[in-house]
């Protein structure tokens, strides 16, 4: 009688139920391994300081014909609105000597497009003159919504008010 066929069918067999153990406990490893990345990941989020790009949107350029109007917030933010619900924020690392609230600024770029690196300059007053004052490089435009843009506008009123008192 010939045994092969029999002894062949148990160690496939055996092979079967070992690879098939391996192949769930693998999978198991990798499911534990993958939701041990997802807990690690959710915990280095809500554990480090966020990075700018996390809840920034920036541009490169805007078109200057599609500007409607910008705005001096204070010596280191000018508003730019480009549609009745699309605003963006220049944000300078460091204050611009001139901009004032509610001072006019002129834009200076080498296209129709307003980009970085190009230059925003305060308009200053100089007895019925208005004259441009130093030149601000753009860093980026970072877009924001009506809503944000409101919520910067009152902190900064806030801030200003604790530094009168």
């Amino acid at each position: 009688m010939n045994l092969w066929p029999a002894i062949l069918i148990v160690v496939f067999s055996i092979a079967n139920l070992i690879f098939n153990g391996t192949l769930v406990y693998a999978d198991a490893a990798v499911e534990k391994t993958a939701t041990d990345q997802a807990i690690l990941t959710v915990d280095e989020i809500l554990n480090r300081d966020p990075d700018l790009e996390d809840y920034v949107v920036s541009q490169r350029c805007i078109h200057r014909n599609s500007i409607r109007r910008t705005e001096v917030l204070d010596e280191r933010h000018v508003a730019v609105q480009v549609s009745r619900d699309e605003y963006y924020i220049v944000q300078f690392k460091h204050r611009c000597p001139g901009m004032r609230r509610g001072n006019p600024v002129m834009l200076e770029t080498r296209s129709t497009r307003l980009c970085k690196h190009d230059s925003l300059r305060p308009l200053e007053d100089w007895g019925g003159a208005m004259r441009p004052g130093v030149r601000c490089l753009i860093p980026e435009f970072q877009s924001v919504t009506k809503e944000q843009l409101l919520h910067l506008k009152d902190s900064l009123k806030a801030e200003r008010r604790k530094k009168k008192v």
